[in-house]
């Protein structure tokens, strides 16, 4: 009889833990996007709303391994996860554009050398090889330079491209708003949402790698809370970086230009997206944070062929476009990735 009253105990507090958790994770948006996952925030306050552009099918290959790469690519991209969305990445905008055929290469999978040192590489070249990196992570990635093998390849003669544009039409998608069925139920996010909320904001302690600023400026996201940023703590790493590590990196990026240049058949090209804390930077309350980057001195650097782009993505945000950085996401909305090729491709068009 003891025992009897004692599961019933147990089973009934058990459900009154479940019934509010399962009720809460109705109520709660699904997780689309990293940050709001990471930092324990809802969907329901940072999602997108506006729909993304959308291609039905990816344009371009993404490379596994250096065995993927079993046939002629006129491109070859070495990038990180802004290089890594298939419905709405900057190379599928590249390849509508221009017809161009790519292959992807994770830069944390595969090296630069194993590709430049492979037989397809060696055989048949591709026409352009694009390296793609993430403003936070440059300096650490190019830490260390041979400086007495500058100055550049000057004598480099660019390949012919042939442009034959796709023009294929591209679509619309929505993020997802709610769980279809109770077998969709994952009681780990209302876990993750309630520990991490609770911390924040009854002890003030943010046990997250997400941070929120204020916005000077609302309505800059689609989002219910638009007057909010949120960031990565991997964001602040460029917060002291000194003038001699910025010279490293720029004479690190020459000398990989000059590598890839070397066979005299393949033009190279560097793109480096901003981090969010620089996109948004004149629209940050706290301006300890808003004057962090390093991307304009690294586009200045003389006969390193960089893709353009942190003065005209700036100016997109300051004329007010929505969700060109994704409000629940460290990565661009499809706008920024659209202006992303674009400039690429009106860098090549002058080489």
């Amino acid at each position: 009889m003891r025992f009897s009253i004692f599961n019933k105990v147990l089973v009934s507090s058990l459900c009154l833990l479940l019934v509010p958790l399962i009720a809460l994770t109705f109520y709660m948006e699904p997780f689309s996007n990293e940050l709001t996952r990471m930092g324990g925030y809802l969907e329901n306050d940072y999602g997108w709303n506006n729909p993304q552009e959308h291609f039905q099918k990816p344009l371009f290959k993404k490379a596994s391994s250096i065995e993927d790469y079993t046939q002629h690519y006129d491109v070859i991209i070495v990038g990180n996860s802004f290089s890594d969305d298939e419905s709405h990445g900057w190379q599928n905008y590249l390849a509508n554009e221009t017809g161009l055929t790519i292959l992807l290469f994770n830069v944390f999978s595969v090296s630069v050398d194993n590709i430049i040192n492979s037989d397809m590489y060696q055989i048949n070249p591709p026409k352009l090889f694009i390296y793609e990196s993430v403003e936070r992570n440059i300096i650490s990635q190019h830490n260390q330079c041979e400086y007495d093998k500058l100055p550049i390849n000057s004598d480099f003669t660019p390949p012919p491209f042939n442009i034959d544009p796709l023009s294929i039409p591209v679509g619309k998608i929505a993020r997802k708003r709610n769980v279809s069925s109770i077998k969709d139920i994952d009681l780990s996010s209302s876990i993750n949402y309630l520990s991490k909320s609770i911390s924040r904001n009854l002890f003030n302690v943010n046990i997250t790698e997400v941070h929120p600023f204020k916005l000077t400026k609302h309505g800059l996201f689609s989002s219910k809370t638009n007057d909010s940023l949120l960031v990565i703590t991997r964001d602040f790493q460029l917060k002291d970086v000194n003038f001699p590590e910025i010279e490293t990196t720029k004479c690190s990026l020459l000398l990989l230009q000059n590598k890839i240049r070397a066979n005299n058949k393949t033009e190279f090209i560097t793109l480096i997206f901003p981090d969010k804390t620089t996109v948004y930077s004149d629209f940050i309350d706290d301006k300890s944070y808003s004057n962090m980057s390093i991307l304009s001195k690294l586009e200045d650097t003389p006969g390193l062929n960089i893709v353009p782009i942190i003065d005209d993505f700036k100016q997109s945000v300051s004329d007010g476009v929505i969700d060109f950085y994704l409000p629940n996401d460290t990565h661009c909305g499809f706008f920024a990735y659209k202006q992303a090729a674009e400039a690429l491709l009106e860098l090549l068009n002058d080489l």
